[in-house]
């Protein structure tokens, strides 16, 4: 019986019982909300949201906005919104540029292997000049930034932006990003792809302004360079586990899973952590295949 079939046979069955039966099984909906199945590079989404072009603290930039690749699990889409705003309040006029989610559907599209599953998000870093004042995201560009944080052109690129050069990676609203989303009880963030550089600039700021051991020690794990992709310094790729309710959905996380969820960090720390998957977690060898 095709997947439609059940589900109205099952509302039917419900509606005569007087709604005394759940309607439960996987692909059958229980509670009408975004659902990911498969793996982040082989996988669909149902019932998406939609990420807004613009809300407190975030903009679409047109490039991304074009193509359509904005659908995403609702937890996601929502969790970004809020870390976005939260960075817009605690610091004034920045606003993060949300690039590619997932098609409607989800599965394949033309710029990523992964991204198919509404659980991956490519993030524009925040840049601010040479007096540190905060830019807007560019339009067009993804710019890359080496390991003094500075903007630089690698081989064969050409940025549409005029006075690119003049942009510089922001460590303060960056990290502030990193720690709402590493803190928002709707989500637990599997990875966020980074360049080692720019994971470098990041924790080192993080421990000399005194941010919390936890968020600290979770972002260590986290940040991670692929190993079979691009670096990443031109981007913050995130990507969250699959919720509870839609593994029973078919949804499947990849690689390694250490769990390495917020609360085990703030209240147990890295040293009551299980040994053996700390070393996986931290091995960069395990990031193959992982993007």
């Amino acid at each position: 019986m095709g997947t439609w079939r059940r589900v109205a046979s099952c509302l039917a069955l419900a509606a005569t019982l007087g709604g005394l039966l759940s309607c439960a099984g996987a692909n059958l909906w229980t509670d009408w909300t975004s659902v990911s199945t498969g793996h982040s590079n082989r996988g669909r989404l149902r019932r998406p949201v939609k990420m807004p072009s613009e809300g407190p603290g975030f903009r679409v930039p047109t490039r991304w906005r074009d193509r359509g690749v904005n659908y995403g699990v609702e937890e996601l889409v929502l969790a970004v919104q809020r870390a976005a705003a939260l960075v817009h309040g605690s610091t004034g006029d920045a606003l993060l540029g949300v690039a590619d989610i997932s098609p409607l559907a989800g599965g394949r599209s033309r710029w990523h292997r992964s991204h198919q599953s509404g659980r991956d998000v490519d993030l524009l870093f925040y840049t601010v000049d040479d007096e540190g004042n905060p830019l807007g995201p560019s339009d067009d560009d993804m710019i890359h930034f080496d390991a003094e944080g500075k903007a630089y052109a690698p081989k064969r690129t050409v940025y549409d932006e005029e006075g690119w050069e003049g942009r510089r990676f922001d460590p303060v609203r960056n990290w502030l990003l990193l720690e709402a989303l590493l803190g928002d009880p709707t989500i637990r963030v599997q990875w966020v792809f980074v360049s080692d550089d720019l994971r470098e600039i990041l924790l080192t700021h993080a421990i000399e302004a005194g941010r919390p051991a936890w968020a600290i020690e979770y972002a260590r794990v986290v940040l991670r360079q692929p190993a079979d992709a691009p670096p990443h310094d031109d981007h913050f790729h995130l990507r969250i586990y699959c919720s509870r309710s839609d593994r029973f959905h078919g949804c499947d996380d990849r690689g390694p899973v250490w769990h390495h969820e917020k609360k085990s960090f703030k209240y147990g720390g890295a040293e009551r952590y299980d040994p053996v998957l700390w070393r996986m977690a931290t091995a960069t060898p395990y990031l193959v295949g992982l993007h």
